[in-house]
């Protein structure tokens, strides 16, 4: 509080007295700050009332719609006293302070104009703070992303700018003032400086029911990491029974953290699992384990081990572990619910060395085995070394000479080493409207056998001449749908191969199969993926596709391809015991993918065998999804029985809103072949104003043949805590274009209606 105006105009009632009704009263030099004050603001101190009385530098007093304003804080209430020697002022009736995008309310305060120190009774007050990126996992960072919190306390103190401390407080980001869900507790700290919050004797209370307690909880704010306890899940499915995790997390230092989870399966006991993460300024990483002592199905110990590191030497030099183990190859399906972990086959474990500085010349080098889960065991890598020099233009010319040498291992085939060397020259000739590229290469190969479990010599050299020539053009043309201007596109393309016929049905087969047929590889080289076979070509690939696209903002909304293959020589290289093609056509290749129509996404892609009058692989799918949280889409995928690896499915998933506040999820994957259902899930999902309750069941056929039926429920506090399993990440795997329904973004009509 600063001295009045000496040349102000008022009147006296006394010499040391003065009073003003109806006016504003501006004061403005500094007095002495108490002795407990920290550093001064000298700005104005504006006070305006509809009636001021006072003693000069001793006391003010203000009733009638009093406001005081300093360094961007207002306080207002119905009178105040203040004292003019300290600046602290005593107020009374409907007290409301704001601060930046804090409000706090009270019947009485007593707070310090100069440091807002202070301390209001029985308030209800509303904080917000901009939040930071969240980076970790936490039990209750309850001012995170932004959002304001709410609630009353006994008392709360003013500690600072970014210092709260509240007694018998309660917290929510639910509206009051009869918030869903709030965490009550005995006192609580708020320290926005260090962003962190601290609290004794917590219980999280939901529709008036107490569901979590702790004696002690201290937790981030504006999203940081904090040590403490993680939201506790549990589930249950056929595999593990009733399913209980408490995880608790370490924020050991900005850059490493560490997570400890204790999990209760009622059908195969305690295990306990840990990951370590870490980040330094050249690497990073994580340690994931996991370890049942006793199995009570199986009578035996059980674990996992996963390792990832990525590191960064400088200069383009740059390296990668990525090693995982379990203890058993029914881990998976028997201890996890995750599709993507119950269907694999193989786990990697391998190390590379990069090395690519944006010059001439790049390069790796790779050791990689496998733990075989089920199937066929995988040949290992030990090493491969792999160079690749190029000169994007010399001269106009492009050159460019692939080099690889690999040392195969196998505990019961062929093992020995390949190396391959593949020197190139092309012409690329472009413009806006064409291209042209003709390039002609030499492919060597030679093979060193260590050990021969099949026919043929231990030494082996192939020289293969390779010819292609690519070349396309782009035709555009403008059409109207409407008032909106569109472009479509008309992009014929020609490939053709030429190769020369080498015999190679004693090489061995280390790393090669059949490529999938799709457009990828249809405008290739070779049909077969890996080095171990160099099919003879002469060959030409004709295509075309077509593009829509908005001419305002060149998106495009639709494309279509189509592609066949001519042949003008038999095949002559093959695969052990695949029949050579003798055909001149190959398959046609179809597809249409975008919007089909507003709110109407299409994929659909066909291959045609017109020899056989056959369709050997087809796939369409089709998605409505009108807007965020609604969404239902239909999938049907289908390949011959006598191709390798035959199907016939179908695919139906849906999120939709059914009445109220509450949704409907669910998927539907039956294998229509062997009449097996591969997988399903229904659950529903309901939308509160600041909480979510999700309950979903899922049952999937495993790799073993055997049914795993699994149930997610959870109950989601808006910016606080989800309590239960978390059934998001499922969900978003396995429902085409599935929105969280509490995080809905701005503006989410996902479609224009424009077409």
């Amino acid at each position: 509080m600063t001295r009045p105006d000496p040349t102000a105009t008022h009147h006296h009632s006394s010499p040391a007295c003065f009073r003003l009704s109806g006016l504003a009263l501006a004061v403005m030099a500094a007095l002495p700050a108490p002795a407990h004050a920290v550093e001064k603001d000298a700005g104005e101190t504006r006070i305006s009332a509809g009636r001021i009385e006072g003693q000069d530098e001793v006391e003010l007093r203000a009733i009638e719609g009093v406001k005081v304003e300093r360094s961007g804080a207002v306080l207002t209430s119905e009178q105040i006293k203040m004292d003019l020697g300290t600046n602290n002022v005593d107020a009374d009736g409907d007290v409301l302070l704001v601060r930046d995008q804090d409000r706090i309310k009270g019947p009485h305060a007593r707070v310090n104009v100069d440091t807002w120190f202070g301390v209001v009774e029985s308030p209800e007050y509303a904080l917000r703070r901009t939040a930071r990126a969240r980076s970790a996992k936490m039990f209750a960072n309850s001012l995170q992303r932004g959002v304001a919190g709410s609630g009353t306390a006994d008392k709360i103190y003013l500690e600072g700018e970014n210092q709260y401390r509240l007694t018998n407080a309660t917290f929510s980001s639910c509206k009051a003032p009869n918030p869903a869900w709030y965490l009550k507790l005995g006192e609580l700290r708020l320290d926005y400086d260090r962003e962190k919050g601290q609290g004794n004797n917590a219980v999280v209370v939901f529709k008036g029911v107490p569901i979590v307690y702790t004696p002690w909880l201290e937790f981030p704010l504006n999203g940081g990491r904090q040590s403490g306890v993680l939201p506790p899940t549990f589930g249950s499915s056929s595999n593990t029974g009733i399913d209980l995790t408490l995880p608790y997390y370490f924020n050991l230092a900005p850059n490493y953290d560490f997570t400890l989870a204790p999990r209760y399966m009622s059908r195969r006991g305690l295990q306990v699992a840990s990951e370590a993460r870490y980040l330094t300024a050249t690497s990073g990483g994580t340690i994931r384990n996991e370890f049942l002592a006793d199995d009570l199905v199986t009578k035996t110990s059980r674990s996992l081990f996963m390792f990832t590191h990525n590191q960064s030497f400088g200069s383009g030099l740059t390296g990668a572990i990525d090693f995982n183990a379990v203890s058993d190859k029914t881990y998976f399906t028997d201890l996890s619910s995750r599709i993507t972990s119950t269907s694999l086959t193989n786990l990697n474990r391998q190390a590379t060395l990069n090395y690519n500085n944006g010059s001439w010349l790049s390069g790796t080098m790779l050791v990689q085995s496998f733990q075989t889960l089920s199937g066929d065991t995988p040949y290992e890598r030990s090493p491969q070394i792999s160079f690749l020099p190029q000169v994007a233009d010399f001269h106009g010319f492009a050159l460019q000479m692939p080099v690889q040498y690999t040392n195969f291992t196998h505990p019961s085939a062929d093992t020995g080493q390949r190396t391959i060397m593949y020197p190139q020259i092309s012409l690329p000739m472009r413009s806006a409207a064409y291209y042209l590229t003709p390039k002609i290469g030499l492919h060597l190969t030679n093979y060193d056998i260590d050990r021969r479990t099949t026919t043929g010599d231990s030494h082996l050299q192939r020289a293969v001449p390779i010819a292609t020539l690519d070349t396309g053009v782009k035709f555009e043309r403008e059409f109207q749908i409407g008032d909106a201007t569109h472009i479509q596109t008309l992009e014929p393309r020609l490939y053709y191969v030429r190769a020369a016929y080498r015999d190679q049905s004693n090489y061995p087969v280390f790393d090669t199969a059949a490529a999938d047929f799709n457009f990828a590889q249809i405008f290739s080289e070779n049909i077969y993926s890996g080095q171990d076979r160099i099919v003879n070509a002469n060959q030409i690939t004709a295509g075309v596709q077509s593009r829509l696209i908005k001419a305002d903002t060149g998106e495009q909304w639709l494309g279509m391809a189509l592609a066949q293959r001519y042949y003008m020589a038999d095949q002559r290289v093959t695969l052990p015991n695949e029949t050579a093609r003798t055909g001149r056509v190959a398959d046609i290749l179809a597809a249409v993918s975008g919007k089909a129509y507003r709110n109407v996404l299409l994929d659909a892609a066909v291959q045609y065998d017109p020899r056989a009058g056959l369709f050997e692989q087809t796939s369409f799918g089709v998605r409505y999804q009108p807007g965020y949280g609604k969404t239902v889409s239909f999938a049907y995928r289908f390949k011959r029985n006598d191709t390798l690896n035959g199907y016939r499915d179908i695919d139906i998933t849906f999120q939709w809103p059914l009445w109220g506040s509450w949704y409907g999820v669910g998927r539907y994957n039956p294998n229509l072949q062997d009449h097996k259902l591969t997988e399903a899930l229904a659950g529903v999902e309901y939308k509160a104003d600041c909480w979510v309750f999700r309950g979903v069941w899922q049952t999937l056929l495993n790799t073993t043949g055997l049914r795993n039926n699994s149930y997610f429920f959870q109950i989601e506090l808006n910016d606080f805590a989800g309590i239960g399993t978390n059934p998001v990440g499922l969900l978003r795997r396995n429902v085409s274009g599935y929105g969280k329904i509490n995080e809905a973004p701005i503006g989410s009509e996902v479609f224009s209606d424009e077409q």
